[in-house]
């Protein structure tokens, strides 16, 4: 099934090229969660998932568990710009967590590309999208409901995410691993988390992270900006490839530019060529040609 929330650097681009690539797991971890769409594409029946913005985590909790309430506090409010900004209000100071829950996915639909940004006190503040009053559906009830049904087999935490993982250990876990991404001076100043940046040390910590837990046989799959800084740092145990696209975060999509994109795996993945995605290294002229590597034996 499609996410039912819009997200920043989300992956439904991605899903047709590696859905089926992907090798059998029993629990799945995504500590970094966004709008989960591999999550709600895979349905596994065992997951573990996570991010650091208690309002997103708190909606899928809310949807999962309270389902029609908010699908009922949901239909109230009308596609408008005047019942936009009152929502917006009272989301900052709403402390029930299932009126939060609809207001969140309210105004996620609402706001300017699906964006989630906060002030200096926390307060969300991101006007609303051009043309979403013509062309926005709010909610899908069915969606909703189908969405539930799959966060059931979920475990949702609020938490840093070394703490998501720290009990994958087995060669039957696979993770996930998509954090925001680095710009070109190895530090992000547009998406934040609960009010904190993903820093450069975060970058360091991940990177090493992964290299752990794939010395222990755990399944990792991550993505990131093709950043010359980011791809020396995962050598020697992985896959990479560099994707070019389109970047999906610009007001007027004809103005949005080529974006080189990393993944990195712990498994080969193929095209439509056939060629292993370790091989086929498509880099910008910006970028310098990076050499693939793969060392199936790896000493803990």
């Amino acid at each position: 099934m499609n996410s039912f929330l819009k997200w920043a650097g989300g992956k439904k681009w991605l899903i047709p090229k590696i859905k089926n690539q992907i090798p059998k797991f029993k629990t799945y971890y995504e500590p970094f969660l966004g709008s989960g769409t591999l999550f709600f594409e895979l349905e596994p029946k065992s997951a573990l998932l996570a991010d650091s913005n208690f309002e997103l985590i708190n909606c899928y909790r809310q949807v999962r568990n309270n389902c029609l309430l908010v699908i009922k506090i949901l239909k109230r409010l009308k596609n408008d710009k005047n019942v936009y900004y009152r929502v917006r209000e009272k989301f900052n100071c709403e402390k029930d967590l299932v009126k939060k829950s609809a207001y969140f996915i309210y105004l996620n639909k609402m706001c300017w590309n699906g964006l989630y940004r906060v002030n200096s006190r926390g307060e969300f503040n991101v006007p609303i999208g051009k043309n979403v009053i013509q062309r926005n559906k709010i909610f899908d009830t069915d969606q909703l409901l189908k969405a539930s049904q799959v966060l059931k087999n979920a475990e949702l935490k609020c938490c840093d995410f070394e703490e998501t993982v720290k009990h994958a250990t087995r060669r039957s876990d696979f993770i996930y691993l998509d954090p925001p991404y680095v710009t070109t001076n190895l530090t992000n100043g547009f998406i934040k988390y609960n009010s904190v940046l993903f820093s450069s040390t975060d970058e360091l910590r991940l990177s090493a992270l992964a290299h752990k837990l794939a010395c222990r046989g755990v399944k990792i799959m991550l993505s990131n900006a093709a950043h010359p800084l980011i791809m020396r740092q995962y050598k020697g145990m992985f896959y990479k490839t560099i994707i070019d696209r389109a970047s999906l975060i610009a007001g007027d999509p004809t103005k949005r530019s080529r974006f080189a994109e990393l993944l990195v795996s712990t498994f080969p993945m193929t095209f439509n060529d056939g060629k292993a995605a370790s091989l086929k290294i498509t880099a910008p002229p910006n970028f310098k040609k990076y050499k693939s590597d793969f060392n199936p034996k790896c000493k803990i």
